[in-house]
């Protein structure tokens, strides 16, 4: 099963009990891309590298208008791994804006200067290429599975 919605994290040791009672492979995750991934991944350099130097981080978020939740699961991890990484509780601005497709930056900010990183999604094509190669995956893999764990075995 691939899971890529986010409202559910709540139940998440009660599913994740199904899962291994179910003996089924399960991967869930915030995101699909692959792009994303990476950039989490430099989220989490940039946090670790630049919070001991004072900075303070803040996230903006922006999809289209017909997005029902705010701020986006995205740019919840993105907050969570900020945290994680020791840059505090990063604040989350939400923007709903004509078709964007998602757009997520990270402000790092200190008396000296600003770093900038974003990642801005073109067209769905990547969640869905994500989603199916999890899928593909998934045969031979018992268990309960984060995206962001198995995204670097993907081919």
């Amino acid at each position: 099963m691939v899971v890529g919605t986010t409202g559910w994290y709540g139940e998440m040791e009660r599913v994740r009990k199904l899962v291994e009672q179910s003996g089924i492979g399960f991967v869930f995750g915030a995101n699909f891309s692959i792009g994303v991934n990476l950039f989490f991944e430099i989220v989490r350099s940039a946090t670790i590298a630049s919070s001991v130097h004072g900075y303070e981080a803040r996230i903006l978020e922006r999809h289209h208008v017909h997005k029902k939740d705010a701020p986006s699961g995205t740019a919840v991890a993105m907050r969570n791994i900020v945290r994680d990484a020791g840059g505090g509780e990063a604040q989350i601005a939400s923007e709903r804006e004509g078709e964007v497709v998602g757009y997520h930056e990270l402000v790092l900010e200190s008396p000296s200067d600003t770093i900038t990183l974003a990642h801005n999604a073109k067209s769905r094509r990547g969640f869905a290429e994500g989603a199916v190669r999890a899928a593909e995956w998934l045969p031979g893999h018992k268990g309960f599975y984060d995206f962001k764990d198995v995204w670097r075995d993907l081919r």
